[in-house]
């Protein structure tokens, strides 16, 4: 199933497109339903692709590069996916809802646990470990807010 940022992402595309209702189901069809609900996840990411290229195509949208995209890291080196998914289950856990706070206690984290210093300087095998660490921890956790505790 799509993900909830995927269809909001799809009708923001939708609107900038100026895409009518009509056309809307039409385009759906092509993937067998008729609404972006019923998307799978990766007919969902092809639709969006699909619809951002037209957008960027028209000049209506600009394409925004993934989060640490680019940073040409040596091979045995945590990817950028692996970064973003670490920070992505630690903002799930973290009491802080400030950015700022949230990055300084995964490093405190990482520092503890994992003798890592900070996310970029970790290898992949330490990615894959702290992943499962996280994930692990999130199974035995129920977020409570700063001011709870």
């Amino acid at each position: 199933m799509a993900t909830n940022s995927q269809i909001k992402k799809i009708h923001t595309l939708k609107n900038v497109l100026g895409i009518d209702d009509d056309l809307y189901r039409e385009l759906l069809c092509e993937y067998g339903v008729s609404s972006s609900k019923d998307l799978a996840y990766k007919d969902a990411i092809t639709f969006t692709e699909n619809l951002e290229n037209n957008a960027v195509a028209k000049g209506l949208w600009v394409k925004k590069p993934k989060k640490y995209a680019g940073l040409n890291r040596d091979k045995e080196m945590a990817t950028d996916s692996q970064i973003r998914m670490i920070e992505g289950l630690w903002r799930e856990l973290s009491y802080f809802d400030d950015d700022k706070f949230a990055k300084k206690s995964l490093r405190k984290f990482l520092s503890r646990t994992h003798k890592v210093d900070d996310v970029m300087f970790m290898t992949k095998d330490k990615a894959s470990k702290v992943i499962n660490s996280i994930i692990a921890m999130k199974k035995n956790y129920v977020k409570k807010s700063a001011s709870a505790l």
